[in-house]
């Protein structure tokens, strides 16, 4: 020992410094390899995790878009409504296979799974071409349908209670380990999800076969605003003095926010840093209002936030309008809006207002379906009658009353129908669209009750 701190001492100062600063970088490089390569795993790990979490998520989704189209499928009442729900499902049922794929499960604890939603589009496609050849939908193979959506539904629900636990990312890391070592760890003390999956196909006993659909879209957003067509350019001061008026503050209280670009060009404001609201470059209509401030506690009923968003509709626009749907969040219930031209519902032209339901104030305002599609039109005479319309639908339907509606198509045209509410076989309410110039059954929508509104799906 002190003949090593000998030779040490006698080492030239300029030597030891060198082999302190060389020992010292090749530590500080080890650890900056150390920390990279573990914020690289936490990295993977986050990936895997994330990559897992949102397939599950859209396994869950896709199940239940199954469940419901299976339910409408008992209700489809033409070949032309079922092929289009066939060619929807077949669609969803590949969409569930691909985020079920990447889940981490082998193959056998999938199979049964995999098998449910291959049938799903080969019956779906089986019964279309039936349908299509002129041979009506038997009994016994509606009671197919009811008996595959009581499998769907007891499948989405399993599914979403495993999600549940997953949900937070905990219950993944066994599975990302399982991953990372490329095989499962001999001591069999990680849990595996494919164990979950397995459980749940147990349960899975006989069943039938599947049908899907979805609802119709708010309004088409690719086409030009018919409302801004031909109207004139404004400048920002004349945007600011529109939005004022609209919320009923002084213009130069109003700061500028980021404009909105898109199919609406729109000057955007702020007002006391809680209200945001855009006017269009052409035209200056109100695009869009929020007023983000707290909500107190409800003392409004459903039915009064209704009548108050409809009197702000009579004020601002000054037109016809019907309420259809509705929903209530966070003290905030948003009410659709159609216009009415004359006995004729326009789903396309949407307005959605949402009132406060601690004092019934206005807080939100999004009319961009009114401004994309309202026009002057031309609504044809129905070529058959309401009691004809009504022979086209299925046996399974109790109609409760009709009324005539336009609805978007699938493409960037009008369909002018009798929209008929029913009751289905569990008395769910069932919104049936029957073409008026072809008695082609357009549309099936379910309409879903909650605490909190009605929805259609």
């Amino acid at each position: 020992m002190k003949s090593t701190r000998k030779q040490i001492s006698k080492m030239p100062r300029r030597t030891i410094v060198r082999i302190i600063s060389y020992g010292f970088a090749v530590a500080l490089a080890l650890t900056g390899a150390a920390m990279y390569n573990r914020q690289l795993a936490i990295k993977y790990q986050m990936q895997l995790e994330y990559t897992y979490q949102r397939a599950l998520e859209e396994l869950t989704s896709n199940l239940n878009n199954i469940d419901m189209t299976l339910e409408k499928g008992i209700y489809a009442g033409s070949a032309l409504q079922l092929s289009t729900i066939s060619a929807k499902l077949w669609r969803e049922s590949g969409s569930a296979k691909a985020a079920l794929a990447q889940l981490p499960a082998s193959n056998e604890e999938l199979a049964t799974i995999n098998k449910f939603l291959s049938q799903v589009g080969d019956y779906s496609l089986a019964l279309s071409k039936k349908a299509i050849a002129g041979s009506p939908i038997t009994q016994e193979e509606r009671d197919a349908l009811l008996a595959l959506s009581s499998a769907a539904s007891n499948l989405a629900r399993q599914i979403s209670d495993i999600r549940a636990l997953y949900e937070e990312g905990k219950l993944w890391r066994g599975e990302v380990q399982n991953v990372l070592k490329k095989n499962l760890p001999e001591n069999g003390d990680v849990d595996s999800f494919g164990s979950s999956l397995t459980e749940v196909e147990d349960t899975m006993t006989d069943y039938p076969t599947l049908i899907y659909d979805g609802p119709f879209s708010d309004h088409f957003l690719q086409q030009q605003p018919e409302m801004l067509k031909d109207k004139p350019e404004i400048n920002r001061e004349e945007a600011r003095a529109i939005a004022a008026k609209f919320i009923g503050v002084p213009a130069s209280q109003l700061a500028d926010d980021s404009d909105e670009e898109g199919t609406m060009p729109s000057y955007c404001f702020i007002y006391n840093n809680q209200t945001y609201i855009s006017v269009t470059k052409q035209g200056g209509f109100v695009t869009y209002m929020r007023n983000a401030r707290e909500i107190g506690d409800q003392t409004l009923s459903y039915e009064q936030a209704i009548e108050k968003a409809s009197q702000f509709l009579s004020d601002k626009i000054g037109e016809t309008f019907k309420e259809s749907y509705y929903l209530a969040d966070e003290g905030v219930c948003v009410i659709n809006f159609s216009y009415k031209d004359g006995a004729t519902v326009c789903y396309t032209d949407l307005i959605k207002v949402g009132v406060a339901l601690d004092n019934g104030e206005i807080v939100f305002y999004e009319p961009r379906g009114y401004l994309m599609n309202h026009k002057p039109r031309t609504i044809a005479t129905p070529k058959y009658t309401v009691e004809e319309a009504q022979r086209v639908l299925s046996d399974s339907l109790t109609v409760q009353s009709y009324q005539l509606a336009l609805i978007p198509s699938g493409g960037n045209y009008e369909i002018h129908c009798y929209e008929f509410a029913c009751k289905g076989l569990k008395d769910e309410d069932i919104l049936v669209y029957v073409n008026t110039q072809t008695l082609v059954e357009e549309q099936i929508l379910i309409l879903l009750k909650t605490d909190g509104g009605i929805l259609a799906k």
